[in-house]
């Protein structure tokens, strides 16, 4: 435990005081239980100076960094710096949600969709789900979104991972500007999303960006939906229908295993939106 605390890696890129707090309460607590080993005085020093310096009992804020492990033996890897607050600055866009990391998950157990494709993703936020299609193969990826917020912390996330900062480029992007969403589409093979249908006054507008940046056959979307309102998410599937273009399909991803990124959490009630041309 010590060997992963103290890591350069863990002290380089840190984890909330908060996260870390909370985890090692739980390993002590389960140490102390077994009495089959002793504890690292070290290791209990540093926690009870970290548990009375930190506050885990009112609603976490400020930036931190997560490392999202995609492969254990070789541990590839992606580390994104986030703030704790779902709502900062304005925007939703500062942390990653749960559809991004389940569109990120999909990618990561399905590389063969996105290795060798150019990507561009709609509603980056902090990054995960391009990041992690650069990671396992994607030829480039265009991370795009609105807020100056986002966009900073998209390039300082970009700049964190060398291993795929030069496949990876930060991009404004406005649906509704059409002709830049025709510019930013025409080289690319795979356009993702995560969470970018939840409000009813933005869907119109991101289905006729959809419909303006796919003009191949070749070109797929994937769109992940958390369904917070299933009126909501019924209104993005009409629209594409109605677009007479697109054919859709959709797919479950409510979590019941154990994968890289997600735990299983069968309450969370996920789609995934599968868009081509007709």
């Amino acid at each position: 435990m010590k060997t992963i605390i103290f890591h350069e890696h863990t002290t380089s890129f840190s984890p909330s005081n908060r996260y870390v707090s909370l985890f090692l309460k739980t390993f002590i607590d389960k140490i102390e239980r077994t009495r089959d080993y002793n504890l690292d005085d070290e290791l209990v020093e540093f926690y009870v100076g970290l548990a009375a310096s930190t506050n885990t009992s009112g609603p976490a804020h400020g930036m931190c960094f997560k490392t999202y492990a995609l492969d254990e033996e070789q541990y590839t890897r992606v580390v994104l710096r986030e703030e704790q607050a779902m709502i900062s600055q304005g925007t939703t866009g500062l942390v990653t949600w749960e559809a991004g990391l389940r569109l990120a998950d999909f990618f990561a157990e399905h590389p063969d969709i996105i290795r060798g494709k150019r990507v561009l993703e709609l509603g980056a936020g902090c990054g995960l789900a391009g990041f992690v299609c650069a990671t396992m193969g994607a030829t480039s990826v265009v991370s795009t979104d609105y807020s100056d917020a986002v966009l900073k912390l998209l390039e300082s996330n970009r700049q964190t991972n060398p291993e795929i900062s030069g496949k990876v480029q930060i991009a404004k992007l406005d649906w509704d500007d059409l002709a830049e969403c025709r510019t930013l589409s025409k080289p690319i093979d795979v356009i993702i999303g995560a969470d970018i249908t939840y409000d009813p006054t933005i869907v119109p507008v991101l289905v006729a960006a959809i419909k303006e940046m796919v003009v191949s056959s070749q070109q797929v979307v994937y769109i992940t939906a958390t369904i917070r309102n299933i009126e909501t998410f019924d209104l993005f599937l009409q629209l594409v229908d109605e677009t007479g273009v697109l054919g859709r399909s959709v797919m479950d991803l409510t979590q019941t295993m154990m994968t890289a990124l997600c735990h299983p959490n069968p309450s969370a009630d996920m789609r995934l939106v599968l868009i081509t041309l007709k």
